[in-house]
Order: C-alpha cells, then structure tokens, then sequence
C-alpha cells in the first residue's frame, strides 16, 4: 500500500477532506496551496500519490505537472477539480505523455463519495521496491542491458549508419516486471547503491563488447557514469582490472557524465577523466543543457563529445526556442571541436533538422528503441539485408539507365 500522499489544492476546505479522507485509506497526507509553496518546500514531493486541483492562482495543474517531470520525479496523479471534462482530458493526456500514473478526473463535488474508487487500483499494485530490494536484484543479478543504436547524420544520412550503442540499464524485477531507470536509479542514489551498480552495469556493458568484437562488430559503446563514481577510491585501478579481464578495446568506449548531482570538485574530476582518455576512452557530457550540466564543466573537464538532451530535440520541429538552443549547442561543440550526439530523435522532421544543422550523431526511438542485446542483433541483421537489397535494385537500375 502507498504511504505517503500530498493535496496540492488552494482551496482550504477541499485539503481538510481530503486529508481526511485520504488518512482513512491509510496514508501519511501533507498539502500544498501553490506551485511557490512546492518550489520553496521539496520535501512535501516525497509522495506517491498526489490530487492535483486544475486551477490554482496564476498557475495550472499542467505547471505542477511541467515541475513533476522536470524534478524527474514519478506518481500516481488523481485530477481534482471544478474545471471541464474537456479541460481535464487534455492534462491527464499530458501527464501521461510525461510518464505519470494518471488515475482519472475526479470532480471535487464526488470527493466524498468516490474518491475511494479512484484508490482501489492502488491496493493492488505491488509495492514500491526498496534499497533491500535493489541490493539483492545486483547479487542476483536480476539487471540486464538494453541497446539503443546510435547513427552517423553526417557522413551517410541516407542510410543513417549505425556507428555505436548506448548502454541502457533495465531491471527484472520478480514481482512488477520489467523497470526502468527512472523507477530505480533515485533508490540507487539515495541508499548508496549507485556505484555497486553502476560497476554492475559496466561489466555487463564490457562482457557485450567483447562478444560482439568475436561477432567483428566494432560498435562504439556508450556507459553512463556520475560524478560519484569517478570520485570513488581506487576506481582507476578497478576499471583497469575489469578492462583488461574483458580484453576491452577502450577506443570504443565512450564514458557518459551524468548529471544528476554535480561535479564538487572539478580538478579531481578532470584529473580522473584525463586518466581515462589515456587509456584510450572518450568522454561524453551527457544532457546538456538541464540539470547540472555547465559550460564551466564543459570548459575544465576534458569532454570529447557533447550530447544534447531530449527535453531540446524532441521539440524542435514544433518550438522556435527549442530549435534555436538546439542549432546553438551543435554550433558550440563544432567550434570546441567536440562531437554533438542528439539524444530523443521521435520523427523525421527532427532528423531532417540535425542533419541539416550538422550534428554528427544521433538517437532516438526514430531510429530505434533500446533493444536487448539479441533483439539488437537480430535488428542488425535485418538492416543489413535491407541495405543489401536497396543497393543491388540501385545498381540494377544504373545499369538500365546505362543501356
């Protein structure tokens, strides 16, 4: 059973009930009267449940809403409210799009009455994972790897060649199934399990690299590390006993710096990071653009690729705003001669766009979801026959011209 629930309501009254009826369902209940009260109080987000009243001041639901994904944070979101079914189609639509548990619309008139039913979907959900949970799916090693490819815009946009992958971490997890990362990676950082996993990931990521060098597929691949890793004790040498038990050819690895929490000191970090571009790494700022993402970090740590974050390209096809900062960050990498990888490619217009624009590499569900790793291959091999066939009916119709 969920715990923890927030009213986010400026009606006084609408709380009171709420909370009340809300503890009756047993659940811990804190409210919040406005966007300022949440953005001044974070703590009042520690919920799984939240009831969202559409209006609120100067501000709407879709606000929180924008505040919720932007937080990275996940919920189950009940509408509350007095505004139109219209209204309130339109902004579970959008918390979905944004990856929420939309449970519905409830009009504050029927809270009494029903809002109970709205909870009963939840009694039944398997619990939240724990740190005790993901601890034990490490040892049991319960997470495995998906693939998303990673495509060349530049050199053979036709084609769209497939040059490296980017390593995705999933968890099968016993009771609810396949989670993904946004489900479990704050666990990971909040109990001290990010670094436990995050060499858990390389070693599968490395074990990948060496089975598809036998297969001679020289694919680069991309790790995701964070700043807490390449501050850890003794992380050089353990890499190094790692690489070399997976014979791995290092000049296809490229190291992504998350950005969840911020680099604290950027002369320890740029001397770490130095040590893994002479081993032969590349070196990625992930994201950039969001979070903690900086252009001092961008300036002081020794980056040679420069990834653009999906919240941009995704957009630029329908946002002025979202294009113009998008054509700015491949103008900058270009000009510190880093390679710019867009991340979150959905549509052809978009690919049009970086291709135009000169960005050198891309990804996205466009191009391809992450793949496991035997569904990737299969995906490689029926590109290959694709391409095969296009370029003999190419040839074929040459030589008819020719004629």
């Amino acid at each position: 059973m969920l715990s923890n629930a927030l009213i986010i309501d400026d009606d006084l009254d609408v709380q009171l009930l709420g909370k009340m009826l809300l503890r009756q369902q047993g659940y811990e209940v804190v409210t919040a009267g406005s966007l300022g009260q949440l953005a001044r109080q974070p703590a009042l987000l520690n919920a799984e449940l939240i009831l969202l009243d559409f209006g609120l001041g100067e501000f709407t639901g879709l606000d929180i809403l924008d505040y919720l994904h932007d937080l990275h944070l996940k919920a189950s979101i009940l509408l509350i409210s007095s505004c139109s079914q219209e209204t309130a189609e339109s902004a579970i639509a959008a918390g979905k799009a944004m990856g929420f548990h939309m449970l519905g619309f409830l009009p504050k008139a029927k809270l009494l009455t029903d809002l109970a039913l709205f909870l009963e979907p939840l009694k039944t959900a398997h619990r939240t994972p724990t740190s005790d949970d993901l601890a034990k799916a490490i040892r049991e090693k319960q997470l495995f790897l998906a693939f998303q490819p990673q495509v060349d815009l530049q050199h053979a946009p036709q084609q769209d060649q497939i040059i490296g992958v980017e390593a995705l971490v999933r968890w099968q997890n016993p009771e609810r199934g396949v989670l993904y990362p946004d489900s479990f990676i704050p666990l990971a950082e909040q109990s001290g399990l990010m670094i436990p996993l995050t060499w858990y990931v390389i070693d599968l990521a490395l074990q990948q690299q060496a089975q598809w060098l036998s297969q001679g597929w020289k694919l680069n691949l991309s790790i995701n590390i964070t700043a807490a890793f390449i501050q850890e004790e003794g992380m050089l040498e353990v890499f190094d006993q790692l690489t070399q038990q997976h014979q791995t050819v290092l000049s296809h690895i490229t190291l992504e710096l998350t950005e969840t929490v911020g680099v604290e000191c950027l002369g320890y970090a740029s001397y770490v990071l130095k040590a893994l571009r002479d081993r032969g790494c590349k070196l990625a700022l992930d994201d950039f653009g969001t979070g903690h993402s900086s252009l001092t970090q961008l300036y002081r740590l020794p980056f040679s690729e420069l990834k653009i974050d999906r919240s941009f390209v995704s957009l630029i096809d329908q946002d002025q705003d979202a294009l113009v900062i998008t054509e700015s960050i491949i103008d900058l990498g270009k000009r510190l001669g880093l390679t710019v990888v867009a991340e979150g490619i959905e549509t052809a217009a978009q690919h049009a766009i970086l291709v135009e624009a000169g960005c050198a590499e891309g990804q996205g569900y466009f191009i391809s979801r992450p793949l496991t790793a035997a569904a990737f291959s299969a995906w490689m091999c029926e590109r290959s026959q694709t391409h095969a066939m296009t370029a003999q009916n190419e040839s074929m119709l040459a030589r008819r011209n020719a004629c």
